[in-house]
């Protein structure tokens, strides 16, 4: 990302901080029930501001006792900061980008009139032009060999939900969203028992980290703030 499009290096891993911040303390409105303890399951939304606050303290000390801690200032400068600094709408929508940049080949053929507008739903504000992106970058790893002998399903298997597990799990074996990343929190938006795609562990590294730095680079075309098209 071309920090320098928006105004300061520290302005920006600043920004990337406080919406990360934004995303924890909003944890119990879009994390995965199954990861909750039973007796936060049953209690009703907080009521005042003081029982807001005793949650969040709450739900603060239970993420660092699963090993989620408040990353450190300098993880938000690099690309774990950049994925981990989206709005959740926006880094659901960046992970299935990922997803549908490795399925390019398949995209191609699948999508159509009626499916086009799903898709760029799924792909966040600007789905059109990304979909357009996805459809028009060159060189598509084929993937029928995956759906033949290693349990890929076909993109008419799959929802928005655990396509975005694909694009995370994707980032994941990049070397992005480590424990200690900015990335990491958003692993709470699937089941505590969600494994790795089977085919996963058939790419090549370097491809793998290689396509996940080229979707990163669109990051500001599709998903910077004042991206609305």
């Amino acid at each position: 990302m071309d920090i320098d499009k928006h105004g300061s290096v520290a302005f920006e891993i600043a920004r990337r901080l406080a919406q990360y911040q934004a995303n924890r303390v909003a944890l119990l409105e879009w994390i995965e029930p199954g990861w909750l303890p039973r007796a936060w399951r049953q209690q009703p939304v907080a009521a005042s501001a003081n029982l807001a606050r005793e949650r969040a303290r709450a739900v603060e000390a239970w993420l660092t006792q699963q090993g989620t801690p408040v990353p450190a200032f300098q993880r938000f400068r690099g690309d774990d900061g950049l994925l981990g600094g989206l709005e959740l709408d926006d880094a659901l929508g960046a992970l299935c980008l990922r997803a549908l940049y490795f399925r390019r080949a398949e995209l191609r053929y699948w999508v159509d009139r009626e499916s086009r507008e799903k898709v760029a739903y799924w792909l966040g504000r600007c789905g059109a032009a990304a979909l357009r992106w996805l459809i028009e970058t060159p060189h598509p790893q084929p993937v029928e060999r995956l759906i033949r002998d290693f349990g890929m399903l076909p993109l008419d298997h799959l929802d928005e939900f655990s396509l975005s597990w694909e694009g995370f799990c994707l980032f994941r074996a990049s070397g992005l969203c480590e424990p200690a990343s900015p990335a990491a929190l958003l692993r709470y938006a699937w089941p505590r028992d969600a494994v790795p795609p089977p085919w996963l562990h058939v790419n090549d590294a370097d491809s793998t980290h290689e396509d996940s730095v080229r979707v990163l680079k669109r990051f500001d075309d599709f998903y910077a703030k004042e991206s609305t098209t």
